[in-house]
């Protein structure tokens, strides 16, 4: 069957494990690569090749009404004690150390798809926070997050960002 690219609907979305829970506004997954075009004197404006440089992978969503317990591992030095969640400055932190897992699986109805082939992996997401909430009473406040794929260098998928569709077991 392979990944409904084409098909319309809304996904669940789990980081490390943690079902994030409800989206506001979509999400949106975008691979784009960079490349280099290779030329000569001799030959003039004609293209001879073009190089694969790298590229990256994104995801990006809007988490509406999270708890704090899905948002701590959104937010580098992020601490929940008794009294709620302490969001300490971020600066120097290796954003690598706190990559998890990232499973987006397309919905069938009011539950996640069982089809292995409705599932996006990303085996190395770093989050990134964006706070931005508006308090009034007709704004319903979603939460920003993007997260960036980094090569896979920890497993026997090394190098890999992501795959449709869950492996085999």
């Amino acid at each position: 069957m392979g990944f409904p690219l084409g098909e319309v609907g809304p996904c669940q979305i789990k980081f490390g494990g943690v079902d994030l829970g409800y989206t506001k506004g979509g999400t949106t997954f975008e691979h784009k690569e960079e490349s280099v075009k290779i030329t000569y004197d001799q030959t003039g404006k004609n293209v001879q090749n073009v190089i694969g440089i790298g590229g990256n992978a994104t995801l990006k969503t809007a988490l509406a009404n999270p708890s704090l317990a899905q948002l701590v591992d959104l937010i580098p030095g992020a601490t929940i004690d008794a009294d709620g969640m302490i969001v300490k400055a971020s600066v120097g932190v290796n954003k690598r150390a706190l990559a998890k897992e990232l499973i987006l699986t397309i919905m069938d109805g009011e539950l996640p798809s069982t089809d292995p082939d409705a599932t996006l992996v990303i085996f190395v997401a770093v989050p990134t926070f964006e706070g931005n909430w508006k308090f009034d009473d007709s704004t319903q406040r979603a939460t920003n997050v993007t997260f960036d794929a980094l090569p896979d260098d920890a497993s026997g998928n090394v190098n890999a960002i992501y795959r449709f569709g869950l492996p085999t077991p």
